[in-house]
């Protein structure tokens, strides 16, 4: 995967564009997606995969689905869909959206459509929908009500089975056991023993991995835990052959991951245990959000004044982190926080904080501070990997915390750079809360 984040002299390079640069020419606070960087993520991975694919002789293939809920922008599901196997969907009004996507761009038809999420009837009756009009539509059973609606249709949609399984913890995490997803082992029985008087076709066998931090014993538990319910429920339903890893690849904030090992894990690993429990190899399904979108995405800020309240002094934004930031602040999730210019000035230790009147608009690392230029002339701050659940998070296009107006949206799709919209104005806000 290409190393998007590179100093030269004394600035912050991000996808080979001078992000200082950006900064004086367009204002700030800005906003830049990277289309090309999305496109470049979908193809990597699914070259790796092809990679293990061949080297272990393994007969499944991968497929790889978008995950939209990531990142609802028009651009940007497009970016990954012109380049995926097909999308995946988390909710009714989702599939909706990319029915429209599909009706957009019917050269795409053929493509898959994965349906995930608790589904009330309006989101079954849409799924119904589809699978009449000929989409390539798989539904993942959540719920046993779900699956209860489903074959009173009398319809043979191709359906997968979402297993829930506990998260694997260490003694020392302190992370809440909050999956709330999948069917129990005596939902899964239940459904495997009933199924067989259906018209439904059980085809794919389905757990979520979280990919974010990748450790691989967890990975790996679950992993082995679902495969042998895969196994279990192929002897009754040979047409089983997609085993869906649901999200899972990882995407280290700090970068250097090794895709070509991960791929050959998850394949080598298949490829041995089909061999032990005589089963055909299946293909392999990935649901990709953040992997597809974190990366593409950056906001820049500059600093409009310095502060001394503290031991170290605060440098203050024209922004909130709070609003930039709904991913870390909401899930904890690591960001990468940084300078992009004046790198060769004396650095200070420093706290960061936003321009609202919020004691909780601040940054600083786990140190207690941040080392920042003390030449703050047109200094501006990068958020790196800002692509992901920001959009959805932090309200796209509404009003915002303290009234700070939304950023500036650059959008540059390879040599081709234009704006989604300017800086929120007060009118658009007035607008918007019909004042």
């Amino acid at each position: 995967m290409k190393e998007l984040i590179k100093q030269i002299e004394d600035k912050i390079y991000y996808n080979d564009y001078d992000l200082s640069k950006l900064a004086l020419k367009y204002g700030t606070p800005l906003k830049i997606t990277f289309l090309d960087i999305i496109k470049e993520h979908v193809i990597s991975l699914k070259e790796s995969f092809d990679k293990a694919i061949l080297n272990n002789n393994y007969n499944g293939k991968f497929i790889y689905l978008n995950a939209n809920k990531a990142n609802y922008g028009p651009r940007e599901i497009e970016a990954a869909f012109d380049v995926s196997d097909g999308l995946e969907t988390s909710s009714y009004y989702d599939l909706l959206l990319t029915k429209k996507l599909f009706e957009k761009h019917p050269e795409y038809k053929n493509k898959y459509l994965v349906c995930n999420g608790y589904k009330l009837n309006d989101y079954i009756d849409t799924i119904i929908n589809c699978y009449n009009e000929g989409y390539k539509i798989i539904d993942i059973i959540d719920s046993v009500s779900e699956y209860e609606i489903l074959k009173e249709t009398e319809l043979p949609i191709e359906v997968g089975l979402r297993v829930h399984l506990e998260a694997q913890y260490n003694e020392h995490d302190d992370e809440p056991k909050n999956d709330r997803f999948g069917l129990t082992k005596s939902d899964l029985n239940y459904i495997l023993n009933d199924l067989s008087k259906t018209n439904l076709l059980l085809t794919t066998i389905h757990y979520h991995q979280r990919g974010f931090d990748f450790e691989e014993d967890k990975f790996m538990i679950n992993f082995e835990k679902t495969f042998n319910l895969y196994v279990e429920a192929l002897k009754k339903y040979p047409t089983i052959k997609y085993f869906d890893i649901g999200g899972g690849t990882p995407l280290p904030t700090g970068g250097g991951f090794d895709y070509d090992k991960y791929t050959n894990l998850v394949i080598s690993s298949l490829k041995s245990l089909c061999k032990k429990n005589d089963c055909i190899e299946p293909s392999i399904i990935s649901e990709n959000g953040k992997y597809s979108q974190k990366d593409a995405v950056v906001n820049l800020y500059q600093v409009i004044g310095v502060k001394r309240t503290d031991e170290y002094p605060w440098y203050i934004i024209n922004g909130s982190l709070l609003i930039a930031l709904p991913e870390m602040y909401a899930l904890g999730e690591p960001m990468i926080i940084k300078p992009v210019n004046h790198l060769d000035s004396e650095m200070v230790k420093a706290h960061l904080g936003g321009a609202t009147c919020d004691c909780d608009d601040v940054y600083q690392e786990k140190s207690g501070y941040i080392n920042l230029p003390v030449n703050t002339d047109h200094l501006y701050i990068g958020i790196l990997g800002t692509g992901s659940y920001q959009n959805s998070m932090n309200g796209k296009g509404g009003i915002h915390h303290c009234l700070l107006p939304e950023e500036i949206d650059l959008v540059i799709d390879g040599n081709k750079e234009y704006l989604r919209s300017s800086l929120q104005s007060i009118d658009d806000i007035l607008r918007i809360s019909k004042f």
